[in-house]
């Protein structure tokens, strides 16, 4: 199945249907428009980076078995909120496909030092200005 720009494995996607409790006025009590993602991590067939990546994006959403969990209860129709779970699905694949970029440590400039180890003195200077006035 392909989502997004990723290719994954069918059986590492799973969804659940429940009542809604968002919009739907006397369908909501009804109908199961609520739509929950089970997206299955280790048999999505993705690579070891990517999936390293994927957990760390949806971190607040993975589960204990290692699955990534989207809930979309906005829309009225089930085809609706499921479209938008594929569609978050697939932004967190596609934000996953590329890899961060390294940082490069940097180092102030002597000027920058300067301005700040000037600033620590005047505040010193101040400070000691007052504690000498008080005594």
């Amino acid at each position: 199945m392909k989502i997004g720009s990723v290719e994954v494995q069918d059986q590492a996607i799973q969804f659940k249907f429940h009542l809604s409790t968002g919009p739907g006025g006397q369908n909501v009590n009804k109908v199961a428009t609520a739509v929950e993602l089970r997206f299955n991590i280790e048999q999505s067939g993705l690579s070891e980076p990517i999936c390293q990546r994927v957990l760390e994006q949806g971190k607040s959403h993975v589960n204990i078995a290692g699955e990534l969990v989207i809930h979309a209860t906005r829309h009225r129709s089930q085809k609706r909120n499921k479209e938008e779970a594929l569609q978050r699905l697939a932004n967190i694949l596609d934000t996953a496909q590329t890899p961060p970029k390294p940082r490069i440590p940097t180092r102030p400039s002597a000027r920058a030092k300067q301005v700040r180890l000037d600033q620590k003195r005047r505040t010193s200077e101040k400070k000691q200005s007052r504690k000498n006035s008080l005594d």
